[in-house]
């Protein structure tokens, strides 16, 4: 499988046709090779088709999680955004079955997922919805420091900004080192007047990364708004 998706990538088509077909031949509800199928489909353009083989691969394997998540890419690049939650939350509903600490790597892609659907509804306007996309994909993996400034970023638009606030404290409490969080946390400050506020996170930034252009661009802003 991993040589057909290789194949699918350096845009080797016809190999990889070639390779799907037989492997069809052989096994006509194999869930991989209608995944794969449905892969090579997406890269050529030909959607219509790609979704009916993504398609046919859930039904063959509801679990099937490259499936699910190339179809729900797809929806939403079309514009099925609602259809698109539907085929990701059936799939992913396996992942909150199964025990803590398994396959580490689906959880991390549907995290991904997650957090990609979150910037849809946020792109959207659709804050609430965004909120919760974003906290799936923090269940799921809580490493990625951005699914949490996005989540802080989405309460800000719900108006919480206070919850927002304390979320961005609480990360750079437990992660310092992480820039763009101070950055946001300044801005945050900023949206509500809190200036003196604003401007110690943005020179913190500065203290470590001195060449820092937002840092430097927000201090600038700052003080061209100071009266003479």
């Amino acid at each position: 499988m991993k040589e057909i998706e290789s194949l699918i990538q350096e845009r080797r088509f016809s190999d990889a046709a070639e390779k799907i077909r037989l492997g069809l031949l052989a096994e006509p509800d194999n869930a991989d090779f209608l995944y794969l199928r449905g892969l090579l489909k997406s890269h050529q353009g030909k959607l219509v088709e790609s979704i009916e083989d993504l398609k046919c691969a859930l039904r063959a394997e509801p679990r099937h999680t490259d499936a699910a998540v190339c179809l729900s890419v797809i929806l939403n690049d079309i514009g099925r955004y609602d259809e698109a939650k539907r085929v990701f939350d059936q799939a992913n509903q396996s992942v909150f079955l199964k025990q803590a600490g398994d396959d580490l790597q689906i959880d991390r892609k549907f995290a991904l997922k997650h957090f990609e659907l979150g910037d849809l509804y946020f792109r959207h306007r659709r804050y609430d919805e965004a909120v919760e996309e974003y906290t799936k994909a923090i269940g799921l993996d809580p490493t990625p420091s951005e699914f949490r400034v996005r989540r802080a970023k989405a309460f800000a638009k719900k108006g919480f900004v206070t919850r927002a606030i304390q979320d961005l404290q609480q990360l750079k409490n437990e992660r310092p080192g992480e820039l763009s969080v101070r950055i946001q946390l300044g801005l945050l400050h900023y949206s509500q007047s809190n200036v003196l506020d604003a401007e110690l996170e943005w020179e913190s930034v500065l203290e470590r990364d001195p060449v820092n252009r937002e840092a430097i661009a927000y201090l600038e802003l700052i003080k061209s708004a100071r009266p003479l």
